[in-house]
């Protein structure tokens, strides 16, 4: 009966996968919660709420891309190093979505 037990490590790919989706929430509360600054004059107020206004739009593009990926990433075959590099690939684009959010980009 010694063999009978099997014990299975949750496979890390899986983990940052839910960790990705749980902090996703996260990320788009503090996107909104993000001032806009004031406008000197009402003609750099229009260039500068159409230029605000394509910004969010990549913003938001971006992240439904990468909730598209996770998602694949989550139904992925493929081995363990496969895995691994989409996560890392996958957190590194969250990295450049929340340097887009902060406004550095």
């Amino acid at each position: 009966m010694r063999g009978s037990r099997v014990c299975r490590r949750p496979q890390p790919w899986l983990i940052l996968s839910l960790l990705f989706l749980l902090l996703l929430p996260l990320c788009a509360a503090c996107q909104g919660k993000a001032g806009t600054p004031p406008a000197a004059s009402s003609g750099s107020a229009a260039s500068s709420s159409e230029s605000e206004s394509e910004r969010t739009r990549k913003i938001q593009e971006k992240a439904a891309d990468i909730e598209r990926k996770a998602a694949e990433i989550q139904t992925m075959q493929g081995t363990e190093q496969e895995k691994t590099d989409a996560v890392n690939a996958l957190d590194k684009e969250r990295r450049e979505l929340t340097e887009m959010q902060e406004g550095k980009n």
